[in-house]
């Protein structure tokens, strides 16, 4: 079970760029719950006012259709119709909820543990990542403590990646990997795509968040749009419901099924 790792000038570099990728991954999930966490509620009910007209747009279109059409508006039919064409916004909602109840359920974290995690994770890492141990994709006993590792370690539990540090030296030692030697090819291609990978997280969404999050005016002046947006669309929402209101008094026949 003893495998060769040819060690050459950028195998270092590529190992860090590991490292490092991983590490932003997991500061872009902190800052996207963060952001849930600050602006979530207000998105919220963004969402939901963005639904309502949504559905009430649809709902004039097809009584104008009837009305256009001199039919009478099954009420039943055309809402189990809205029903199946609002599915995906349901969904997102359902969707926006939970994630707004996970970031409310964040817990701080000291400095100190946030170091430690991050060290047992950079040696585990560099015996059992995937990309730098193909083995550990080939053996499942490995690739399962690989996913426990970065459970633990997304989740900032310090006690759990202390375990699992005891766990993985048991492991390569029982299986004579203590001292592996990996051999990866095509090098400066994985390096380059990891370059550009690294780049394209702190430059985008929700890395981008921390320059927000950081800044107390550009936070005020998130809430502040985000607050007109909702007082738009619940103007918007009036003025449907007028439109809606209008088709109803013109005369138009609604059979309603009584339960």
């Amino acid at each position: 079970m003893e495998i060769i790792k040819v060690r050459n000038a950028e195998y270092s570099r590529y190992e860090e760029l590991l490292l490092e990728r991983d590490q932003l991954r997991k500061e872009a999930r902190i800052y996207h719950g963060l952001y849930v966490r600050e602006f979530g509620e207000l998105h919220l009910s963004l969402f939901e006012k963005q639904i309502a007209c949504i559905k009430k747009k649809k709902l004039i279109g097809y009584y104008q259709m009837a009305i256009n059409c001199g039919e009478v508006i099954d009420q039943a039919e055309i809402e189990a119709l809205l029903a199946e064409e609002m599915q995906a916004y349901q969904k997102k909602l359902q969707d926006m909820l939970k994630e707004n109840s996970a970031a409310k359920e964040m817990t701080e974290i000291t400095s100190v543990k946030l170091l430690k995690i991050k060290r047992i994770y950079r040696r585990l890492a560099k015996q059992l990542h995937p990309d730098i141990n193909p083995m550990t994709a080939e053996i499942p006993e490995l690739m399962e403590l690989w996913n426990a590792v970065m459970t633990a370690y997304n989740c900032n539990n310090l006690e759990d990646m202390e375990e699992l540090e005891i766990l993985v030296n048991k492991a390569l030692e029982r299986l004579n990997m203590g001292c592996t030697e990996i051999e990866i090819p095509n090098l400066a291609e994985k390096i380059e795509a990891v370059e550009a990978e690294i780049k394209k997280i702190r430059e985008t969404d929700p890395y981008q968040y921390k320059y927000l999050l950081e800044d107390p005016e550009l936070v005020a002046e998130k809430r502040r749009d985000l607050e007109e947006q909702i007082r738009s669309y619940t103007e918007y929402e009036k003025e449907l419901d007028s439109v809606i209101d209008g088709l109803l008094k013109s005369g138009v026949k609604i059979i309603w099924k009584m339960n």
